[in-house]
């Protein structure tokens, strides 16, 4: 039920024994409208109803005193006369009887109470000055400042009536330990309306009661918030600093201290709302059963990403640590929510009590950080292991796109197991330095092989092979190249594979990671750039290009899938942060993403190139002009061969600079510009060798954009095995690395020899 401050005058005049005898009317007036002075007045007597109403914090007392005085003052008085004869008699109060009556003494019996609230104490002096005339309430000069009150004149505010509905019945229950006053008393003494309102019978506020031979009060008038000169929403409040002066709790035997946690809380929560912390023990806040930490609201509750994989105990804990605790409202009072105990619930589970996938990558990194953020300040919880920290970031396994890996493989028995497969204890894995230096060793034996081929002339040894009078020649050569690769690594990886507990190892799926190692092409291509310009170096050029082609399109599947893997797990954004190995991680993923770039870019500018070549193709272009086909000209119509001429070189110069993949296919069997001859003008001007000035100028510019290219292939190819090698010391371990690395030499010699003849 609500008890307004109305309420509560009504209760306290009922307490004190007031006979209210006429049906309650509640009314609104403003003091400042009162009229004054009585509508009748009979030579200084007046009738009780013209009395201004008993203020509010006499209404809430013992009003006994205030009474007698009151009834001093009033008689029967004859009001009509007939002659000699009085024909009416009524009850009036005298004004001059009342000055005396209501003398300073009356007044300080009631003004401890009274006294409480400044716009109570603003109430009483108003009354007091409309029945007395006096300026003052005791002593001349305790008045100051009543007349023009304003909002500053309550400096702690007011709060609205309704939030003792925050406080807990042992609070509310309760009483002041200093004037042992129930607590809904001084919030009574304390209360006031938005406006002066009336609470009785307001066209007869007073009347004079014959069988109990007293004046009794027919109306009260409660305090208004308009004394301040200012307006607020219209309701029932209570002035905070007057409530907390008023009212104290006992520190050492709190109110709710045998009531249970929750309403301990409520308490200590309403006290520090109402009237601030100072008004508490300095430690207030322990114990208390609110939803800042110790206690999680259901609707904030989260489980990880592996709440599937959780047994039902653990998600049962919610419901077995579940309890009601506060949670602070905009105003700091109490609201109280279903929540679950963090402690309880974290002294019941630790990294153990979930398997699956909560002990794999990223959602074991996600059950980790949410184990150590629910429940890392829980005193005494240790519920994760010494590593924790190590398993909260990717691991070395975790940062290895692919799940298998080249290692012996036992039982049980004899081993232990892991993600990736099984690890023989005392199984020997060479070092990274050595892994590293097979795949340098290769590198250097292609270059040995092609730098000697071109000191020793072998090329003079093609010139009776099949494929040079050919041309595909160089599709031929391209493809057996890379087939000589291939070749390799399948071997390679049936060997591996044959040996010993290596009998999971997956052949294609080895084939395939071994096609990325870094090769030395780009250096055979720039070696046979350093030869004189002809038709054997397109051949060379254009058979090893075709050959990368393929082994780079082959390899695309392991860099594509190491460049996807990365973006799901935010690699790229970070997510490696301090792991272990985080370094050769980051290194085999930006090696595969610098991969892939390059080659995206070398496929777009392809492409441009192609287009831009069957536009002068498709034009007609490329076929000498009729002009040039004329062996008959006269030396008349050599100047005017020039400017066509002339014209027709820049704009093809300017074409095959983008030209730099397919250039030498088609330049190695077809000429340019066909011609009959040297077509000679007066013996000093060549057609054909202008053509091909310009067309060796175009190739070479195109030649060292192909050679950058690939130089940049092989460094990523390089950055990524680096960081992969040094990322899968325990993963990568490939048995008899010195045969392996032989067969990729001898494949490799012949790939060169056979690259240059």
């Amino acid at each position: 039920m609500k008890i307004s401050s109305t309420y509560a005058v009504l209760l306290m005049a009922g307490v004190y024994g007031v006979d209210v005898r006429e049906a309650l009317h509640t009314g609104k007036n403003n003091w400042e409208d009162r009229t004054l002075l009585p509508q009748n007045n009979y030579n200084g007597w007046v009738n009780p109803e013209d009395l201004a109403p008993m203020p509010q914090c006499i209404a809430q007392q013992n009003q006994a005193t205030w009474l007698s005085a009151m009834t001093k003052c009033t008689s029967k008085r004859c009001t009509s006369h007939f002659g000699a004869i009085c024909t009416h008699h009524q009850w009036l109060t005298q004004l001059s009887c009342l000055t005396i009556e209501f003398s300073s003494d009356i007044i300080r019996s009631y003004f401890p109470y009274c006294g409480r609230s400044i716009l109570a104490k603003a109430q009483l002096y108003q009354w007091n000055r409309n029945i007395t005339g006096r300026t003052w309430l005791i002593d001349v000069g305790d008045a100051n400042g009543l007349e023009n009150l304003s909002p500053a004149s309550i400096p702690k505010g007011y709060a609205d009536i309704d939030v003792i509905y925050n406080a807990p019945t042992c609070l509310t229950g309760s009483v002041s330990p200093l004037s042992m006053e129930p607590f809904q008393r001084v919030i009574a003494s304390c209360g006031f309306t938005s406006t002066t309102q009336h609470t009785g019978n307001i066209a007869r506020p007073w009347e004079y009661s014959e069988s109990l031979r007293s004046m009794i009060a027919l109306d009260f008038e409660t305090v208004g918030y308009n004394l301040v000169g200012q307006h607020i929403r219209e309701g029932n409040y209570f002035d905070i600093d007057c409530f907390c002066g008023a009212f104290t709790i006992d520190l050492e035997k709190e109110p709710c201290s045998g009531s249970g946690q929750l309403d301990f809380t409520k308490e200590r929560l309403w006290i520090n709302a109402t009237c601030g912390s100072t008004s508490l023990p300095d430690n207030w806040t322990d114990t208390l059963k609110t939803t800042q930490f110790a206690y999680i609201p259901m609707e904030n509750w989260h489980w990880p990403m592996c709440v599937a994989d959780m047994p039902k105990e653990v998600i049962e804990l919610t419901d077995h640590c579940a309890t009601d605790a506060c949670e602070l409202d905009s105003t700091g009072y109490c609201k109280v929510k279903r929540a679950v105990d963090r402690a309880c619930f974290c002294h019941n589970i630790n990294y153990d009590s979930c398997g699956g996938s909560c002990h794999t990558f990223e959602t074991r990194i996600d059950y980790i950080n949410w184990l150590h953020e629910l429940c890392e300040n829980v005193e005494n919880w240790h519920g994760l292991p010494d590593n924790w920290r190590q398993l909260a970031v990717p691991t070395h396994i975790d940062m290895i796109p692919w799940r298998w890996t080249i290692k012996p493989s036992v039982d049980s028995e004899i081993g232990r197991l892991t993600r990736l497969g099984y690890i023989r204890a005392t199984e020997a894995c060479a070092v990274n330095e050595w892994k590293i230096g097979s795949f340098a060793l290769v590198n250097m034996a292609t270059f040995l092989s092609a730098f000697l081929s071109q000191r020793t002339g072998i090329q003079r040894i093609a010139r009776g092979f099949l494929w040079d009078s050919h041309s595909w020649g160089w599709f031929f050569k391209g493809t057996l190249i890379a087939a000589l690769q291939l070749i390799a690594n399948w071997f390679n990886s049936l060997f591996v594979q044959t040996t010993s507990d290596y009998n999971e190892v997956p052949v294609i799926q080895l084939i395939l990671l071994w096609c990325s190692m870094p090769r030395l092409a780009w250096l055979t291509i720039l070696l046979i750039g350093l030869q004189p310009f002809g038709a054997m170096e397109f051949s060379a050029v254009a058979s090893l290009l075709f050959a990368e082609m393929i082994l780079q399109s082959l390899s695309s599947y392991y860099m594509i899938m190491t460049v996807n893997y990365g973006r799901e797990h935010n690699f790229y954004l970070g997510a490696i942060g301090n792991a272990e190995r985080g370094r050769p991680g980051k290194a085999m993923y930006a090696g595969a993403l610098m991969w892939l770039i390059i080659v995206g870019m070398a496929l777009v500018q392809s492409v441009r190139a192609l287009r831009k070549m069957n536009r002068l193709t498709g034009s007609g272009s490329l076929e000498p002009p009729e002009w040039q086909r004329d062996t008959q000209t006269t030396s008349k119509n050599t100047e005017g061969l020039k400017a066509p001429l002339n014209e027709y070189c820049r704009k093809l110069r300017k074409n095959l600079t983008h030209y730099w993949m397919d250039w030498p296919w088609v330049s190695e069997e077809t000429p340019l510009i066909s011609s009959t001859g040297d077509s000679m003008v007066y013996g000093t001007f060549s057609v054909k060798g202008q053509h091909h000035s310009v067309c060796q100028e175009a190739f070479e510019k195109s030649y060292a954009a192909t050679v950058i290219s690939m130089l940049l292939l092989w460094l990523a190819q390089w950055l990524f095995w680096g960081g992969f090698i040094g990322l899968s010391s325990e993963e990568f371990c490939p048995p008899k690395l010195g045969v392996l690395t032989a067969i990729w030499i001898t494949s490799s010699l012949v790939a060169a020899i056979i690259t240059v003849i």
